[in-house]
């Protein structure tokens, strides 16, 4: 039987001192250089994590920081979504699939 936990307990621990890191980023370079740092910020788990952060600042009156936050989120999404794009690209190239 194993003793090893599963990611869904543990990520949330070690997300989210990188997810403030990135909130507090003041630059999209400085944005783009904690994910570069925390590339587990690209992860579903982070994107859970970011969801719930907002919907606690909307539940607390805080619209203003949850389109805030909405934003840096989608930011994220758009990074992840070009890097699995890029990697799908290089995997076809590295197969010799067309594009």
């Amino acid at each position: 039987m194993s003793t090893k936990s599963t990611e869904s307990t543990e990520a949330p621990i070690t997300l989210e001192p990188a997810l403030h890191a990135f909130i507090q980023s003041t630059t999209m370079d400085e944005g783009l250089a904690i994910l570069k740092k925390y590339p587990e910020l690209l992860s579903d788990n982070a994107d859970i994590l970011f969801s719930k952060i907002i919907v606690n600042a909307r539940k607390q009156g805080q619209e203003t920081t949850a389109n805030a936050l909405d934003e840096r989120r989608d930011f994220i999404r758009n990074v992840r979504e070009e890097f699995e794009e890029n990697v799908e690209k290089a995997a076809n190239a590295a197969m010799n699939v067309p594009n």
